[in-house]
Order: C-alpha cells, then structure tokens, then sequence
C-alpha cells in the first residue's frame, strides 16, 4: 500500500500541493489564521519509511508539520520590525512561489488518513470513530484528512524512531559508492545498485571522466527500467546527457535533455524543470549557438528563482554573462557577471572572491592562466566544495577540452571560473570555517530523510552530502538547514 501520488488527490482548493520526486511521499502546505501582518501555513508531511496501518478501510500514516508565516507587511514595516531571531527559523518557499519562516516547533503527533480505493469517500464520521480523541481533524480532500493530537503519538513516534538511510563514514564520495556497490550487488538490492551507478556516473562527471561516468550511467539505466521506476530513469537520463555533452556529441545530449524537461513537467516538478532547462542551455552552447542558451537560461531563471534556489541562479547569471561574451556584448556580460557575484556575496560564498577577480581581469581584457597560485585576495577554484556538474563542460569551450594551464582570455576568462565549482569530489579546506561535527551529522541526518537524497547526493544541487555538510557557509537549497547567520 502506498500513499496516494497528490496528482491523483481531489484536495481542497485552499490546500497547496508540494512537488516530490518520490510517488509515496505527500507534502502539502495548508493554509490557517490570516491577521493584517502575517498569513500562517502548516507544512504537513508524511514521514518517509513509515508504516501504513489499515483497519476496516481506513488507512493512515504517520506525518509531520512545521508551523510557518507568510509575512504580508511591507518592506519599510518589515525593516522597522525586524526580528532578532531570525536566523534560527527555517526558511520555505511555497508551491505558488511566495517565502514562509518557521514560526514553531515541528510537530510530529499527526497521522495522515484515507480511504481505500478511489471509490469510497472518507468523511468525517470514518475518522471520528477511527480516532475519537484527536485533537485536531482537518479534511484536506474527499478521500483525504489530517488528524492530530495526544491520540496519535504512538504511531508518529514509532514511524519516527524508524532509522533513516544509511550513511557510509568515511572516505571520498567514489570510495563510499563502491563500498554501496558491492554491499548492494552481494545482496541482490537492485535499487540500490541502480542508484549507487547513477551516483557513481555524476562522480566521474565531477573528476573529468566523461567516459567512466557514462559506462556507469548506461549500466544504471536498464536497472530503472526494470524497476519501472521513471524518476530514476529521468535523472541517470539528464546525466547520461552530461556525459554525452563531455565526450563532445551535444546533439544526442539534447534528445536526452528535451526528455528530462517533457517528464520534469508532466510531473509539476519544478526542481527538475529547471535543471533540465539549464542543461538544454548548455547544449545549446555546445552547439555553437549562444542565443539560444541565453533563451533558456532566462527559462531556467524564471523556475529558480520561483523556488528560491539562490546558488542556481547565480549559476545561470554568470553562464549568462559566458553566452554575452560570445556575442562580444562587453556591457552585458559584465551586468550579468556582478549580479551573480552580489548574488555570492549574499549568499556568503567565498568564490566571491574568484569570481570578483576573473570578471575584472575581462573588463579590462587581461588574460589569466589557471595554475595553483591566486592573487593576494583570490581563492583557488580547486579548494571548492560545489555541486554544478555543468562547469565539467563549460570550463572549455564548445567544440574544444578543458582550459588546463594555458592562458584565458575574453569568454574563456569566465568560463574558468566556474572550475570553482567544479571540485566537488575531493575536498581541501584551505582556511574556510567548517561546521561542527555535531552540525555536520545534524546536515546529514536532514538529508537521509529528504526525497530528493540519493544516499550520497542531493538531486538537486548536485552536491554530495558528506563533503557539502562540513562547510559552514553551505546551504540546503530548498532551506532544511540554513547555513550558520
């Protein structure tokens, strides 16, 4: 028994439906009391792994909910009541795009119930007498309601005691994959091995090993398909891409992009829509064709920005500033450049610095070359810990490889500095400030129970969670942990 997909819900017209990359998992954002200064919502949740129970039809399952706010006052009011606690509140972005803070505790005394079939209508009767001493009891759809209280604790504790996905300690991201490989392979987990591949084949996208990180994507492949799993399937897909653009054949990556977009919208995802349109602009680079890179990473900008993912979009400024400097257009691609790097300096990234200093050297048409040592004030690009596989194509040029150590100059300038983002698979920490130990396992502990977590990566960011959680100024880019204000 699963919980129901959402698409196929019947949910109440104020009740806002969150996209999920896993059919059996529910987020829906309900809305509650509504004052001249603040629109409140509850995040619910169901909670992964947890049991489904069944007793004469009626079916549960235990859930979650974080109180938030929407704030309605203006931005002088906001700025005249701003509030000391701010960066201890998790930040959310609504399905209709608008910010929300936590403003409470998560609570986790809550049950999801329905009915079985599509036929039967639950209704407030069935619920009552399943659950006569709930405290609260919300009809979020025709065959769908929200029960919460003392009544439930039970349940939602022992779902919760459930222990999440394993984390394998120790070692870079390729040594815990193949560590995950041959456990998965000796014990016959097919998902599991079709998820380590995929994994597998993004790390050697990340190192520069376009033709490792397709074998492990083609033998990750026919796995999803034999699960009928079609959200593994799109993912290993767009990176199967990746790898097609990195062994110089964009034309075939494009079919493979054009799919990932189709499904990423079919399912209302907007995180894979976005992705998906970022990498059809890339290919559209590759093809020698700068204009239309420049429409789709608009495209892209519009979805990101919608979610709130902060460090993609300064990813689609800069690579638009990369296609404007192809055009010869100096003036644009220096607006875009500073936005992107404003971007990184509020996001208190320290390829700020980078960045600042490659854009610069194109303003006044220098060249640069791409060796270990950095300028007084410069961060070397090989010490960053980022997630974009994008730069493994983008850091040479379309029709030619990597920029090595030779020269740069004009377009070439900014492409190398997305090589900042690109060091994603070993880590060196040269002097950045770290998270604690117990910051770093509170990281990973949030990630193992995310839908969009592979075991080892997030999906979304691209990055791998071990090597992500140790640097304080990194964040999780739908907002499940801040980095440190």
């Amino acid at each position: 028994m699963k919980i129901p997909d959402w698409q196929d819900l019947v949910l109440e017209p104020d009740i806002l439906p969150e996209p999920t990359h896993e059919e059996n998992r529910l987020v829906l954002w309900i809305p509650g009391e509504r004052d001249q200064s603040f629109q409140y919502w509850q995040r619910l949740s169901s909670v992964p792994r947890a049991e489904i129970t069944d007793e004469s039809g009626v079916l549960a399952t235990a859930a979650a909910v974080i109180p938030t706010r929407q704030d309605l006052r203006g931005l002088l009011a906001r700025m005249l009541h701003s509030e000391r606690s701010e960066g201890d509140r998790r930040a959310f972005v609504l399905p209709n795009g608008r910010p929300v803070s936590q403003c409470g505790p998560r609570g986790s005394d809550v049950l999801l119930a329905w009915s079985e079939g599509p036929s039967r209508a639950l209704s407030d009767q069935d619920v009552a007498r399943r659950w006569p001493a709930g405290k609260q009891v919300r009809r979020l759809g025709r065959n769908l309601f929200m029960v919460a209280g003392p009544a439930v604790n039970a349940a939602s504790a022992a779902a919760e005691s459930q222990p999440p996905a394993p984390v394998v300690p120790g070692g870079s991201p390729r040594e815990q994959a193949e560590r995950i490989l041959e456990t998965a392979r000796r014990s016959g987990d097919r998902r599991a091995e079709a998820s380590v591949l995929a994994d597998l084949g993004v790390i050697g996208l990340n190192e520069g090993k376009p033709q490792d990180a397709f074998r492990a994507l083609e033998a990750a492949l026919p796995i999803a398909r034999e699960l009928g799993d079609p959200e593994r399937e799109h993912d290993i897909l767009g990176n199967l891409g990746m790898a097609l653009l990195g062994l110089r054949d964009p034309r075939q990556a494009w079919g493979l992009f054009e799919r990932q977009l189709a499904y990423a919208r079919s399912r209302n995802d907007r995180f894979g829509e976005k992705i998906a349109l970022e990498r059809l602009g890339v290919a559209s680079w590759s093809l020698g064709d700068p204009n239309r890179a420049l429409q789709f990473y608009e495209q892209a900008l519009v979805v990101t920005r919608a979610v709130g993912d902060r460090a993609q979009e300064s990813n689609l400024l800069w690579q638009q500033a990369i296609q404007y400097a192809e055009l010869g257009q100096r003036e644009r691609a220096v607006e875009r450049g500073e936005q992107a790097i404003s971007l990184l300096k509020k996001m208190g990234r320290p390829q700020a610095a980078w960045y600042g200093s490659l854009l610069q050297k194109y303003r006044v048409g220098a060249t640069a070359s791409f060796g270990p040592q950095t300028a007084e004030g410069e961060v070397d690009p090989r010490t960053y810990l980022g997630g974009s596989i994008i730069s493994s194509v983008m850091t040479g040029g379309p029709a030619a490889g990597g920029a090595g150590e030779q020269a740069a100059q004009g377009p070439g300038l900014l492409r190398m500095a997305m090589s900042a983002t690109k060091a994603m698979a070993s880590f060196v920490g040269g002097g950045w400030k770290t998270t604690s130990t117990a910051a770093q396992d509170e990281r990973q502990r949030i990630c193992s129970t995310c839908e969009h977590h592979t075991g080892l990566r997030c999906k979304i960011c691209g990055c791998f969670t071990n090597l992500k959680s140790r640097m304080a100024h990194e964040d999780c880019p739908i907002g499940k942990w801040p980095a440190p204000s």
